[in-house]
């Protein structure tokens, strides 16, 4: 295992880089192509809007909320192994769906199994990103995260034909086949260990109450605190970080909805099937090229990363808008081409921000719990447009819910930008508390205003060489 002082940010980080792009293809963009599945799904089983959308949204909620267990794994063995045990248990999953019956049984083999299997694969070769790139990470992470859109272009249309050559069942034991592929994507991610003297300087969020906590969860039962550490649950106690992701769960509450609705939407429009499921496609289509373009824009442009993302969410709320008031196929074209421009302006950053309010030594813990609200998000977000559907007898009322939380999430936000004027000098060799610790890009600069006796020449020097991260 190679040990370095600092990420390569390069080298063998390209081949982890396009390892997670396949591992997106497979995993994530399964969960933006079961649109088509879901009007298939109701056809067969004869189920309400509602039940049906278990299948997807408890998927998705399972493939996120169980990353805090794929991270911990990750710590304990390795992220090659945690990923190619996944690959068989989503290939198992999948399989045992050929013989359902019901919705019921769908939601466990499909829903539970499958999602689990893909969230071994999912999270670890996202936190292996981390620990290979720091410079370069927002242009990795962007060029990675393409294979969504490559695969909503791919998946949507192939779902769509092997469904009608072979039924919904015979699909699904082809996208098994597909998904054993994990095991040669899981191989490529070599172990790499970072030298970690300051990890307390790395992760100031760990305030001194997390210390104390753990000290006495330690002295009275052991076996807890290496539960604690294990899934790094001191992390919930850093304010930034969990106002970041209460605003994560709000922008994938809005954002689960339109996946699983869009392409029955269509077809209620009357638009025809092979066309309506081509929809998605045109949304990863601009998805996979705008992604690694932000990606690597974020990187150069003088912006804070968190305004950039931001840009990014209020465009997919105004998107969401936008899509009950298309009645053509053209219009609700139109819709998807600015759908997957928001979305590609965003999704790049979130593994980068998450990283920035957790710290590079604890980025699998970081995206672990950052998952988990994803995946509770994607567990209500999807009911809860179909039920709307139920009530209203059209998609219209969805749409709408979903601009209104992403609104939301943007608004919560607004606690992590700092304030006009605010202190930047450090103290006593230690940041500002309100400061992010990597000083987001423009600290410097502020830092330059301060009288000279409240800034040394190391900490502008500091600063000068964070913010070209």
């Amino acid at each position: 295992m190679p040990s370095l002082d600092v990420p390569p940010d390069g080298g063998w980080g390209w081949m982890v880089v396009l390892s997670t792009f396949l591992v997106h293809v497979i995993a994530l963009g399964a969960v933006k192509s079961l649109g088509v599945f879901y009007a298939e799904f109701r056809e067969v089983f004869n189920e309400s809007a509602g039940n049906t959308s278990f299948i997807s949204s408890v998927f998705v909620a399972t493939i996120l909320m169980c990353s805090p267990i794929a991270s911990a794994l990750s710590n304990l063995t390795s992220c090659r192994a945690v990923a190619m045990a996944g690959s068989v248990i989503s290939a198992v999953g999948l399989g045992a769906s050929f013989i359902a019956q019901n919705i019921v049984h769908l939601i466990i083999t499909t829903g539970l199994i499958t999602g689990f299997g893909m969230s071994l694969m999912y999270s670890p070769s996202l936190a292996m990103i981390g620990k290979y790139f720091h410079k370069r990470h927002a242009t990795a992470n962007g060029i990675a995260i393409r294979g969504t859109g490559v695969s909503m272009f791919v998946l949507s249309p192939l779902f769509q034909f092997l469904i009608d050559e072979f039924s919904w069942n015979g699909a699904l034991l082809i996208f098994a086949g597909m998904a054993l592929n994990g095991c040669v994507f899981g191989a490529l991610l070599r172990p790499i260990h970072l030298k970690d003297a300051g990890k307390a300087e790395e992760v100031e969020n760990a305030d001194e109450e997390t210390a104390d906590s753990s000290k006495t969860c330690k002295a009275i039962v052991p076996f807890c605190q290496k539960v604690f550490e294990m899934f790094d649950a001191s992390l919930l106690k850093s304010r930034p970080f969990l106002i970041y992701n209460l605003s994560l769960f709000g922008l994938m509450l809005g954002n689960s909805m339109i996946f699983v609705h869009l392409v029955a939407h269509a077809q209620a429009l009357g638009v025809e099937k092979t066309q309506a499921a081509f929809l998605p496609s045109v949304m990863g289509i601009v998805e996979a090229v705008v992604r690694p373009l932000n990606g690597w824009l974020s990187d150069r442009v003088p912006v804070r990363k968190l305004y950039y993302y931001m840009a990014g969410c209020v465009g997919l709320g105004i998107c969401n808008i936008a899509v009950p008031h298309s009645h053509t196929y053209a219009a609700l074209v139109a819709c998807m081409v600015f759908y997957g421009i928001s979305s590609g302006t965003y999704y790049p950053l979130i593994a980068v921000l998450i990283k920035k309010y957790s710290g590079v030594s604890r980025i699998s813990g970081g995206l672990g719990w950052a998952f988990v609200f994803q995946g509770a998000a994607f567990l209500l977000g999807q009911p809860i447009a179909g039920w709307l559907y139920d009530a209203t007898g059209n998609y219209d009322m969805s749409f709408y819910a979903a601009a209104t939380f992403i609104f939301v999430s943007v608004v919560i936000l607004l606690l992590l930008v700092p304030k006009k004027g605010g202190k930047w000098a450090l103290e006593s060799g230690k940041p500002d508390p309100e400061v992010p610790h990597e000083c987001d890009e423009l600290i410097g600069l502020q830092a330059r205003q301060l009288p000279a006796d409240s800034v040394t020449t190391e900490t502008l020097l500091t600063c000068e060489l964070l913010t070209s991260v």
